[in-house]
């Protein structure tokens, strides 16, 4: 073998040796960090979407396969809010289709089904556009709403455009839109297995 090859392979051998052992000590210097930070983004949105409560619903989570009106079976995690012993609420995500994106929503509702909170935990919408669904300005409307005090389009909540009353971020209303649409199936979801639901916090 020409000794000019063998010097090259040797050479691309130990560059990959050592990007690989870059690469893993990156990733062992980063998991912690990145975990740590995955879980106050957890807790911060729990605390905005769920009633008040005293326990840890970050520790006392279920997860739960539901099979759903559509035949399929989806699992959820459910965090629970609770007083003393008392359930006074009930988080979980859903997943909303974005204009560029999935945005997953934390949905927040008390015992009798009126949203609590909402947060947007990941999306990828347009900057100045689709990407102010952050806004506590637009998040806030979904307070206190429920598929019983709400006006309606094809049995979902609905921005002011479709004729609801959710106001939405003006230049963008795919992605509002499309929180209303999965913010409604799970108060759905809710209603419909609530039994299993909150069975999982015992």
């Amino acid at each position: 073998m020409d000794i000019s090859l063998v010097k090259l392979i040797a050479t691309l051998s130990i560059t990959c040796l050592v990007a690989a052992i870059a690469l893993g000590s990156v990733y062992m210097v980063t998991k912690e960090p990145i975990a740590e930070q995955k879980r106050l983004e957890l807790l911060r949105a729990l605390q905005t979407t769920l009633p008040q409560y005293d326990n840890d619903p970050a520790t006392t989570a279920k997860s739960l396969s539901l099979t759903l009106d559509n035949g399929k079976t989806e699992e959820f995690t459910f965090y629970y809010a609770k007083m003393g012993q008392d359930i006074t609420g009930v988080a979980f995500v859903v997943v909303a289709v974005g204009f560029q994106s999935f945005i997953h929503v934390m949905l927040g509702t008390s015992l009798d089904s009126e949203i609590s909170g909402i947060e947007v935990l990941e999306h990828a919408e347009t900057p100045g556009l689709g990407a102010l669904i952050e806004k506590d300005s637009f998040k806030t409307q979904f307070r206190g709403k429920s598929l019983g005090n709400s006006k309606l389009m094809a049995g979902n909540l609905a921005v002011v455009n479709d004729g609801g009353d959710i106001q939405a971020i003006t230049g963008a209303t795919i992605s509002p839109r499309a929180i209303t649409i999965a913010v409604s199936r799970g108060l759905k979801i809710l209603e419909e297995h609530r039994s299993e639901i909150l069975a999982g916090a015992e």
